[in-house]
């Protein structure tokens, strides 16, 4: 089945969804990443015919950010002085940065960059090599040779991770990695980030 098709499966489920809660949805306007080519916007477009809604409109993720944020804040805007605002979305795998100037009655979008290939998994997998290289070192076994080793740390690194977004130091434990050996290790902040420096710096 080709991508068009299964998104389109996605967005008749979608539909069905809110028509369900007393909605009846049959235009629809979807988003993508500001650096979607436009093969990737017309595959878009054709999963919505598929689906049967009508889609006027195919437009940037940050761009319709902008826009819910303006219509919600949009009292909070002085005429006289507009008001730049960036909005900065780290995922999974890509990080995009969206810079808007509002007013009252008007949002301009100033400036769309995008990385798909910089978010969360490229911090995970540098803390994984880390903690696989000093197991490795310890035990003489590098759990970088297994698969399944190689996602449990990985897993744990995640977990790390978002506690570190609040906290100052966490736990990195994986019972039994390798050979009946334990994985356990403390982390700072201070530390997980000076690991992930050489990602952290394609942000400048």
């Amino acid at each position: 089945m080709s991508v068009e098709q299964i998104l389109g499966f996605y967005l008749v489920k979608l539909k069905e969804f809110y028509t369900t809660s007393g909605y009846h949805m049959n235009e629809v306007v979807l988003t993508c990443p500001s650096y979607a080519s436009n093969v990737e916007r017309q595959a878009l477009l054709d999963a919505a015919q598929i689906a049967g809604l009508k889609c006027p409109k195919v437009i940037n993720e940050g761009t319709a950010i902008a826009l819910k944020y303006g219509f919600f804040k949009s009292k909070d805007f002085l005429k006289e002085k507009p008001r730049n605002v960036a909005f900065v979305d780290l995922g999974c795998s890509k990080t995009t940065i969206t810079i808007a100037q509002f007013t009252p009655d008007k949002v301009k979008i100033v400036a769309h960059h995008s990385d798909r290939n910089l978010g969360g998994r490229n911090f995970d997998y540098a803390m994984m090599e880390k903690l696989a290289g000093e197991f490795d070192k310890k035990y003489k076994n590098d759990p970088m040779e297994n698969v399944r080793c190689k996602m449990r740390i990985m897993e744990a690194c995640e977990k790390a991770r978002k506690v570190l977004t609040a906290d100052t130091e966490a736990n990195i434990g994986v019972d039994y990695l390798l050979d009946e050996q334990d994985l356990n290790r403390n982390i700072k902040r201070d530390e997980m980030e000076e690991i992930i420096k050489p990602f952290t710096d394609r942000f400048a």
